[in-house]
């Protein structure tokens, strides 16, 4: 066991042996530099020799080359590229300089590294290392916490080793189980020092000792060398430094007495990083050097060789190094680099640059020039944060002024796709500083309200681009047209629909003035229509855009298949509204647009509980949500949420729905958006409806009609209130309150047709008029028959069977009453079943109990894959759709056959499914 670290390799121990057993687990180990982070997890995998064992070390100097460290993790496994999916394999290679590059997001990129892990997991569990992730390419990071987040009975165990100082890496490794190290026992410092300290000391030195190093092994071991016979231990006044500063001048100290060949050849390895021996013995030979040139630093303990290349013996001897040198000679070595990369190509030319710049080259057009060409010259075949990094660089040869603007925009827009957002942002702040025609202004303030969406500020993107689009008008009508698009896109995420009026009336003038049909323009005209104005013209001019919507430019900002399926939703077309969004989510999949496809599941959850899909709409929701987490689409995180709220409401999962109810407030409060938080609101109003707590219900849905009004919105089914507040008043006896209400959902109604609303609107009427009721409820019935919504025919059957029981129509009331119970069961939707029960109890009937949806016993995550393999693919197939492994799909299959009675095979599973699709329909 290592010397005063039992607790610590127990627990890693702990995770080794989950692995063998097929159990996946991570583990962030965090603690100041040569606390004995690496030794820990050297010790550890040297126990663990049955495992597939992977390492990589983040480098100060590589920091910022994306995807470096993940090409150094993966290199030896890459011949396991042809069991992952094609391309996923392309977007790895391509990404990871091993082949032709790809134009991909790089979630590709992350569900490409999972489903490599997947594979080789297939043949014994694996250990992955990441030491210095402090250090490590932000890209490979996100890579590996994307894959770590999804990994589940693979047997495959990530270590994350990062120093304190982990800032950024942190946020990335949140979902991560974190261990902080501290120092040594006073006992087993002082064990460390009799067997391996450098140099003998006095009593009074070893004190000092023991004081400054505070159970630091590293510098227990290193630091008796700088004490032994200083007389440090005399000077009882000074001041503990910190230990990376005590071990730096321990370090510098010992490079300090190396011959300057050495020190030379030293700075130009903590100049280069991670390369192999050959690229090293070439930077060294440009340079005057050779390999001799660092024998006097390997015979100091200093440097090691190693099978391929040479290497620090710890991260702080680079650092001592690199630091230690003066400007000038860190200068020298990195324009000495440069020389020897001169003449290469993507990605090898980014280096080049990198290198240029930090030897400190003025600017220089040929070689901004040579930078943009490559990162431009095959838009199709260029991986995405590749190209970014090139524009950037070339911007960064660029003089300041408008041909710096262009570059630093073409990076922007690059970052986006990459789908890196805070990047793309700051990397427009920049561009912005340097504009100097209108033209490129408004593109980048354009672009930047689209982040600002994406990121959850909206108020802050609908500033930017009202003060722009004045300028627009004036040179590109059709530009400013889009421009009022993003701001009524803005208002309408916000839920402020008068404002969205406005805005869209604008936006279509204008188009109509530049004579060009702008889909995404009509698209949110329509949307508006729809939501709160003349609805049959918003389907008319819905039939007219259903061509253009069935292919949409999956460039464009906005998300145009989603906004679609909000349209079809407000028109209450709910079969037309899943059949766009499936596809359109469908597609996003095969295309890894991960971002997109939060939005979409947000949506399609929606849909799914209007048709009375409950156990699909949580597992979208469920998704959706992990999913704009996961991206940095935090507009999506608050709209998940409510969306889960409400089908858990309806569930009767009350834990579940207040929990997800509170945390989309607090989401929306912090992203602007009042309106999923109205939702949440609205989600816990049901909840209370279903429970039978009146007056608690009123509070809520008040909360929403107050927000509606506010914003004037009326009600719908994005984000409905009506009809649930005024079921509460006719409880209450609060006639003249449920009057009102009433009045709001007629006119919701006579816009158009809204057999949903309409129907919700005759049911309120037969409940305020219960002496002339019959005729209300059976319209009510009719119009609900009309789309596939179980759940609110079920409510009108039981407000009418409630009625008619108290009428004394005891044997009408139970038909009714029967029925429903059915409805509520088959959904289950418990509280609403309860309610119903005890009124039939009362009418004297028998209390049905029709079997439960076996559906419902499944987990979110489990119904996705249920889903997802009722469409006929495979293990491999599914996995790579949901952004899982093979064997993670394997084992939510096996559960879902152990939960499911008599379903052992994918043709029974496929089958349940359909039926569950027509009982929801029933």
């Amino acid at each position: 066991m290592l010397l005063g670290r039992s607790v610590e390799c127990a627990r890693l121990l702990a995770l080794i042996d989950k692995a063998r057993g097929g159990e996946s687990g991570a583990l962030l180990i965090r603690g100041e530099a040569g606390i004995g982070k690496t030794s820990l997890v050297s010790y550890v995998a040297g126990q663990a020799d049955d495992l597939l064992r992977l390492g990589t070390r983040g480098v100060e100097v590589e920091s910022d080359l994306p995807y470096v460290g993940l090409a150094d993790l993966l290199r030896p496994v890459l011949h396991f590229l042809d069991r992952i999916p094609q391309r996923q394999a392309a977007a790895l290679t391509g990404a990871l300089a091993l082949g032709p590059a790809v134009a991909q997001d790089r979630f590709a990129v992350a569900a490409g590294t999972l489903s490599l892990l997947g594979a080789l997991a297939e043949e014994g569990p694996v250990l992955l290392t990441v030491d210095d992730a402090q250090w490590l390419d932000p890209y490979s990071l996100d890579a590996l916490a994307f894959a770590t987040r999804r990994l589940g009975r693979e047997g495959v165990v990530v270590l994350f080793i990062a120093r304190d100082e982990l800032a950024g890496t942190a946020s990335r490794l949140a979902s991560v189980e974190t261990m902080t190290l501290g120092g040594l026992d006073a006992e087993s410092a002082h064990r460390l020092i009799a067997e391996e300290g450098t140099a003998r000391l006095t009593e009074r030195e070893a004190a000092r000792l023991l004081a400054e190093a505070r159970g630091n092994p590293l510098a227990l071991i290193e630091l008796p060398a700088l004490l032994a016979g200083s007389g440090a231990g005399d000077d009882d006044s000074q001041a503990p430094l910190p230990i990376g500063e005590l071990l730096a001048h321990t370090f510098g100290s010992a490079v300090a007495r190396l011959p300057q060949e050495a020190q030379d050849a030293m700075l130009l390895l903590a100049v280069l990083g991670t390369r192999p021996l050959a690229g090293t013995e070439a930077a060294l030979r440009a340079h005057g050097l050779s390999y001799e040139s660092l024998e006097a630093a390997e015979a100091a303990g200093l440097v090691v060789e190693e099978q391929d290349g040479y290497a620090f013996r710890h991260p702080l001897v680079r650092s001592a190094v690199y630091h230690g040198a003066t400007p000038v000679r860190r200068r020298r070595a990195h324009h000495a680099i440069a020389r020897s990369l001169q003449g290469a190509t993507a990605p090898a030319l980014e280096q080049y640059a990198w290198h240029l710049a930090a030897s400190g080259a003025e600017p220089d057009e040929h070689v901004a020039s040579l930078l943009e060409n490559a990162a431009s010259g095959a838009p199709d075949t260029l991986a995405y944060p590749l190209a970014s990094r090139l524009y950037e660089r070339a911007a960064r040869f660029t003089p300041a002024g408008q041909r710096k603007a262009e570059r630093l925009l073409c990076a922007a827009r690059a970052s986006q796709a990459a789908g890196s957002l805070d990047e793309a942002a700051a990397i427009l702040d920049r561009a912005l500083e340097h504009a100097e025609q209108l033209g490129t202004r408004l593109d980048i303030r354009q672009l930047r309200c689209y982040l600002d969406v994406q990121r959850g500020q909206p108020t802050r993107s609908r500033e930017l681009l009202r003060a722009a689009v004045d300028e627009a008008e004036k040179v590109d009508p059709a530009l400013a047209a889009v421009m009022l698009g993003g701001i009524a896109l803005t208002e309408l995420a916000v839920g402020d629909l008068t404002a969205a009026r406005g805005t869209t009336s604008a936006a279509m003038e204008l188009a109509d003035s530049a004579r060009r049909t702008l889909l995404p323009v009509r698209l949110l005209r329509t949307l508006v229509l729809l939501l709160g104005g003349d609805a049959d013209a918003g389907r008319s001019l819905l039939r007219e855009l259903a061509g253009p919507l069935a292919s949409p430019d999956p460039a464009f900002p906005y998300p145009l298949s989603g906004v679609g399926g909000l349209c079809h939703l407000a028109a209450e077309q709910l079969d037309e509204a899943h059949a766009l969004l499936d596809r359109a989510a469908y597609t996003a999949r095969a295309s890894s647009a991960v971002g997109l496809l939060s939005h979409l599941l947000c949506t399609l959850s929606v849909v799914e509980f209007w048709r009375g899909r409950w156990s699909a709409s949580l597992a979208q929701a469920d998704e959706a949500v992990r999913l704009a987490e996961a991206t940095g689409r935090l507009i999506e995180v608050p709209r998940g949420l409510a969306a889960l709220a409400r089908t858990e409401a309806a569930l009767h999962r009350e834990a579940d729905c207040r929990r997800h109810a509170a945390q989309a407030m607090e989401w929306a409060a912090a992203t602007e958006l009042p309106m999923d938080a109205a939702r949440a609101r609205g989600a816990l109003g049901l909840l209370e409806l279903g429970l039978g707590r009146f007056e608690e219900a009123v509070h809520r849905l008040e909360e929403v009609r107050a927000f509606s009004r506010t914003h004037g919105r009326g009600d719908g089914l994005y984000l409905t209130w009506a009809a649930d507040l005024a079921d509460a008043y006719v409880h209450l006896h609060m006639t003249a309150e449920a009057r009102e209400v009433l009045d709001v959902l007629e006119y919701e109604a006579g816009r158009g047709h809204r057999p949903v609303t309409a129907g919700a609107a005759a049911r309120c009427r037969g409940l305020l008029e219960p002496d002339a009721a019959e005729p209300h409820m059976r319209r009510s019935l009719a119009l609900l028959s009309e789309r596939p919504v179980p759940f609110e025919r079920g409510r009108t059957e039981f407000a009418w069977g409630e009625q008619l029981r108290r009428q004394g129509r005891r044997s009408e009331a139970r038909r009714l009453l029967e029925r429903a119970l059915a409805t509520f069961e088959r959904l289950g939707a418990a509280g609403w079943a309860a309610r119903v029960a005890a009124e039939l109890h009362a009418a004297g009937g028998t209390e049905v109990r029709p079997e439960r949806a076996p559906l419902e016993r499944l987990t979110p995550q489990e119904m996705q894959v249920a889903l997802v393999v009722g469409q006929g693919l495979t293990n491999h197939q599914v996995a790579e759709r949901l952004f899982l492994s093979v064997k993670t799909v394997e084992f939510h299959l096996s559960n879902i056959y152990r939960k499911l009675d008599g379903v052992h095979r994918r043709a029974q599973l496929v089958r349940l499914l359909a039926r569950a699709t027509e009982l929801s329909r029933a």
